[in-house]
């Protein structure tokens, strides 16, 4: 999990210089993967055999939606640093809508799967696996806050 926090603050020193952020988060997403599969075996302690093989087929569907979230709040973060110098309040607003957008599809897509993780494991294994999940999230976006810029003030003339 080091390494990727590493890696996620890389991605905001190095983007503004010119390299290219879609190949750059095509490789996070991928470190990000092998790195959260890691960290949920460990969280979990053990899988049965057969909660593994219920599980992982469920996580692996998630994990590639939830890779959407990754290209959104890239997106969004690097819109501040875009618009830091011409911020509008029209501009802003629409920053606001995106982020709350954003966060009430994730809520959505953690419904929509809670179900199907239910399938594979018992109620308490699967509150685990979401405080788990919740706590790589919070991580990450921790990471992804600290390195955009606070808003500009303007003071009004």
């Amino acid at each position: 999990m080091k390494r990727f926090m590493v890696v996620f603050a890389m991605l905001f020193a190095t983007a503004g210089f010119g390299q290219n952020l879609t190949e750059f988060v095509k490789d996070l997403k991928s470190d990000l993967k092998a790195e959260k599969t890691e960290y949920i075996k460990k969280g979990m302690q053990t899988f049965t055999d057969e909660e593994a093989k219920r599980f992982w087929p469920i996580y692996e569907r998630y994990n590639a939606e939830l890779g959407k979230f990754v290209d959104a709040r890239v997106a969004l973060i690097k819109a501040y640093p875009d618009d830091y110098d011409t911020m509008t309040d029209a501009k802003a607003d629409q920053l606001i809508t995106r982020r709350l957008s954003i966060q009430k599809q994730r809520t959505a897509l953690d419904e929509k799967y809670r179900k199907e993780f239910a399938t594979a494991l018992s109620p308490r294994r699967l509150v685990r696996f979401y405080q788990i999940e919740n706590e790589l999230d919070l991580l990450i976006q921790l990471q992804a806050v600290s390195q955009i810029p606070k808003m500009k003030w303007w003071v009004e003339e």
